[in-house]
């Protein structure tokens, strides 16, 4: 692989060929850890303090070391002009793992791995936007706690969208056990319905940061992003519905298993502009 691609291993901007994790780790032995996925926009990375701390709490939460002192912003900025991005779009990932650590459960001691790295990002085309995405109901249901942490046990959502891909779909749609309306296998979901904006409350569901920025800038003119708890079977009463997450922003939805969703061009526009200028905002 050639090297003008570098990522940062722990504490040294390495070219990528040259990047080695250990067999041993726990993040490939287990899926032990977890990451976050965020979008620069001409070398400057979006709500990089909230995906950080999200990060941060699932660490905790699941007693992983969280890295000390360590300068973000400033590793971020050389990595994308290391990787010749600090002008267009990139996607950045950043993962922590437990590392190498020995005995059962979730054991302390942990010398975790960290890893960030960063490549072009192309966003879906202006026609994708406009005409939305269809999806579909992913059948197997789920219901877990480690659905609330974005963790490196990913395969779940693999699967679902690989479900979606095979049905000519898009996005794949999850559902908790009981029929509630979870999320979408890499998006919240946020829908409309008589005026006002809701997204899905669920026990399993990822709090997802463009749910939370997209409250905030909501908040900003005197409207709400309520999460309430929906069964899939009243999902048809949404007058619109939007996929969300933090790399591509905001899709409409076209269809969901089959069934038109109604497009709302100016709402999908006006939700936009609360992101782009929550993007401004950060700095």
């Amino acid at each position: 692989m050639e090297n003008s691609e570098f990522v940062w291993l722990n504490d040294e901007l390495v070219p990528l060929g040259e990047a080695r994790v250990s067999v041993e780790d726990r993040g490939f032995l287990y899926g032990d850890g977890f990451f976050e996925t965020l979008r620069a926009e001409a070398g400057r990375p979006h709500f990089l303090r909230e995906h950080l701390e999200r990060l941060r709490a699932s660490a905790q939460a699941f007693r992983v070391p969280f890295p000390k002192d360590t300068p973000w912003e400033e590793r971020l900025q050389q990595l994308l002009r290391a990787n010749g991005l600090d002008q267009g779009l990139a996607a950045v990932k950043i993962l922590l793992s437990r590392g190498l650590a020995v005995g059962l459960g979730l054991p302390a001691g942990a010398n975790p791995t960290l890893i960030i790295w960063a490549r072009r990002y192309d966003p879906p085309s202006p026609a994708e936007y406009g005409g939305g995405w269809p999806v579909v109901t992913f059948p197997e249901r789920r219901t877990t706690f480690v659905g609330r942490h974005k963790s490196l046990n990913y395969l779940f959502y693999l699967a679902a969208r690989q479900y979606a891909l095979d049905q000519g779909a898009r996005e794949a749609i999850i559902l908790e056990a009981d029929g509630l309306v979870s999320e979408g296998a890499a998006t919240s979901l946020i829908y409309a319905r008589a005026g006002r904006y809701y997204t899905c409350a669920a026990p399993s569901a990822l709090a997802g940061v463009t749910i939370q920025v997209l409250a905030r800038g909501l908040a900003r003119r005197g409207l709400t992003l309520e999460p309430v708890p929906i069964p899939a079977t009243q999902m048809q009463e949404a007058e619109a519905m939007w996929l969300a997450n933090s790399l591509m922003g905001l899709m409409p939805v076209s269809s969901w298993d089959g069934r038109p969703v109604p497009l709302a061009p100016q709402a999908t526009q006006y939700l936009q502009e609360c992101l782009a200028s929550e993007a401004l905002l950060c700095k």
